[in-house]
């Protein structure tokens, strides 16, 4: 059997688009994957060992750009290009999880009668699988808000998230990050780039934090780490840092998270039964990142800021707030998340429905 999966654009497309392809891989699928030509999924891609296939995408921007004049053309020949990678592979059905990569791939599918399956990550759906979502056998949701987008092939599923994330329980060594047992922590989560609006939020706060016995895991990023760095150094159970591959024993120390509101951060610290401040950014598309955060209060796990209304004594008040009842958050957490099995149940579903569309057909 064989599947061709597109997605690119964000990691938080490319992620899930992975995860499932690799449980696939698994039961013997053979996988190609179509990405933007010279984009970021082609280095994930092919670190991962899959066959890549690049086609030159140009995504629709939400403001009006002299490259809009370029989009019909370059939508034509992404279509024409995949029809014809399809033509090749003769793939027994698409994947797609959501960005403008997979919007012409999806519609080559469609018109060459390939069964189409999609993964949605986010509760207010993007509109690449609004548009595919009617040709779609099945549409796997991260959240439940996306239903309404899918009347009568939708179903939560999860967003499929790094394993390593659950897989490791055992927490860091404290005394290596000038930590101490016992005290509260709370872990920021800025993305590998950095949320330079949590940061400039978090460091004005800092001293009031230690003050009340507070530590914190401050994922500062790249992008602000000169102005911040050097900073959380001067505090003693401040710990700053880039990027890091021991988030998943971070997550295990601490007590909350202060992030924005992306689908997989969601999965990840809801999987790890963490409350949450989150502030989503007001520039994702469509919003999408306020209904991700207004999901996960309304499920009591959560509480949601809206960067306009951030400020840094509203942040510390929140975190006091929080801190008292935390054990009132805790309770809302679910004793698993469907976010732990998603990519196996997803790909399990998946080849189910193809062997009953085959006995169907014959």
């Amino acid at each position: 059997m064989k599947a061709i999966i597109a997605a690119g654009g964000s990691g938080g497309h490319i992620t899930p688009a992975l995860a499932i392809a690799a449980e696939l891989r698994n039961r013997g699928v053979e996988i190609l994957y179509v990405g933007n030509r010279a984009g970021m999924e082609e280095t994930m891609v092919t670190r991962q060992g899959f066959a890549f296939r690049g086609i030159d995408v140009q995504k629709l921007y939400r403001s009006f750009t002299p490259r809009h004049l370029l989009f019909p053309c370059k939508l034509l020949r992404s279509i024409l290009d995949a029809r014809r990678i399809i033509k090749e592979f003769k793939p027994d059905f698409f994947v797609g999880t959501g960005g403008f990569v997979s919007g012409p791939v999806g519609f080559a599918a469609h018109q060459r009668h390939i069964p189409i399956f999609l993964q949605e990550q986010n509760s207010f759906a993007g509109i690449t699988n609004r548009l595919l979502g009617k040709y779609a056998q099945r549409v796997f949701l991260g959240n439940t808000g996306a239903q309404h987008h899918f009347p009568g092939n939708a179903e939560l599923f999860g967003n499929p998230i790094n394993p390593t994330i659950f897989a490791r329980t055992a927490p860091v060594n404290l005394s290596q990050y000038g930590m101490q047992p016992g005290k509260f922590r709370i872990m920021l989560v800025g993305g590998s780039q950095g949320s330079v609006v949590l940061n400039k939020a978090i460091v004005q706060i800092l001293d009031e934090l230690v003050a009340h016995s507070i530590e914190l895991f401050w994922q500062i990023g790249t992008y602000s780490a000169a102005t911040f760095l050097p900073i959380a150094k001067t505090f003693t159970g401040v710990f700053g840092f880039e990027f890091t591959h021991s988030i998943a024993e971070m997550y295990n120390a601490s007590d909350m998270v202060i992030a924005r509101a992306g689908a997989l951060t969601l999965a990840e610290i809801e999987t790890k039964k963490l409350p949450a401040i989150l502030v989503p950014l007001p520039s994702s598309a469509e919003n999408h990142q306020l209904y991700n955060a207004q999901e996960q209060q309304k499920k009591g796990i959560a509480v949601c800021i809206r960067q306009k209304e951030l400020t840094p004594d509203r942040l510390l008040n929140t975190i006091l707030a929080m801190k008292a009842d935390i054990h009132s958050y805790k309770k809302h957490f679910l004793p698993t998340t469907p976010h732990m099995d998603a990519a196996k149940n997803i790909a399990a579903s998946i080849l189910t429905t193809i062997k009953e569309n085959q006995c169907l057909d014959v």
